[in-house]
This record gives structure tokens, C-alpha cells and sequence, in this order.
């Protein structure tokens, strides 16, 4: 029995066909592998910016009306470096969380001083008191701001993802 010619270049073909489809379904597959561990990626770095800004809305629901003295602020200082760490590793929401950030260290400047325990106080301490609280109030506001800002950024592109 003998062949002809044909049959093993029609068999090449087949081979050389169903290798370049190989090989076009493997380019696509390693594509698809790349693209879900970013996003796999990504979503735990928005997961942990998320978690820190929760526990700082937190924190600043319970300062809220409160004049905060420099021991009521050492908690936020360990946060504020975890923010920054966070906006360094999360591309997608830098802005957001370097604004938190810089609101954070205006908010950590406005600790008040200690209440001198003497009796006597003049007649400006109280006011100069009391402003300084206000500062801090609304230093804390604009924290509370940036940070309600950062989460819907976050939950944006948790969604788009």
C-alpha cells in the first residue's frame, strides 16, 4: 500500500495547525493567570487600607466632642504608619490614603497641652483652651472626610475589579 505525498502533508498541516492553537490558548490562559492574581492582589491591599480606615472612623467616633490630650493619640500613631505603608503598596488609592495620611499628622498636631494643677488659671487660659479644641474638632472632621473619601474610593474599584 502506498501513500501519497498528500497524506502526511495534510497530517503536518493538522499538526502544525493544532500546534499554533496550542500555543494561542496557552497565551491567553498564562494572560488570565496574570490578570486575576493582580486583581487577587489587589483586592487584599484594598482590604487592608479598608480595614485601617474602618478602625480609624472608629477611633474618631470615639473622640468625637472630646479634647484629646497627648496620651489619648498614642493609638492613631501606630495606625498612621500602617496608612502610610498601605498608600505606598496601593497604587489605585495613593491620593486617597496620602491625604488621610496628611490629615492624620494635622489632627496628631493638634494635641492639647496638660491642664496646669493649679487652681489659678487667667482669664485668656480658658479661651486659648478652648480654641485650641476647636482647631482640634475640626481638624478631626476633615480626618473623618478624607478617610469617608478613601473608603468610597475603595469601594469603587473593589467593584470595578
Amino acid at each position: 500500500m502506498l501513500f501519497s505525498p498528500t497524506v502526511p502533508a495534510a497530517a503536518g498541516a493538522v499538526v502544525a495547525v493544532v500546534g499554533v492553537l496550542t500555543l494561542r490558548h496557552q497565551r491567553k490562559t498564562s494572560a488570565w493567570v496574570k490578570r486575576t492574581r493582580r486583581s487577587d492582589d489587589d483586592a487584599q491591599d484594598f482590604e487592608d487600607a479598608a480595614a485601617y480606615l474602618r478602625k480609624l472612623v472608629e477611633m474618631l467616633c470615639d473622640r468625637t466632642h472630646k479634647p484629646c490630650h497627648a496620651g489619648d493619640f498614642e493609638s492613631l500613631h501606630g495606625l498612621r504608619h500602617l496608612l502610610d505603608d498601605a498608600a505606598q503598596a496601593t497604587a489605585a488609592v495613593r491620593p486617597e490614603l496620602e491625604a488621610v495620611v496628611g490629615c492624620l499628622d494635622r489632627y496628631l498636631a493638634t494635641e492639647l497641652p496638660r491642664v496646669p494643677a493649679t487652681g489659678r488659671a487667667g482669664i485668656t487660659a480658658p479661651t486659648a483652651q478652648l480654641e485650641a479644641a476647636m482647631r482640634q474638632e475640626h481638624a478631626r472632621i476633615e480626618l473623618k472626610n478624607a478617610a469617608g473619601t478613601a473608603q468610597q474610593r475603595i469601594r469603587a474599584l473593589r467593584r470595578a475589579v
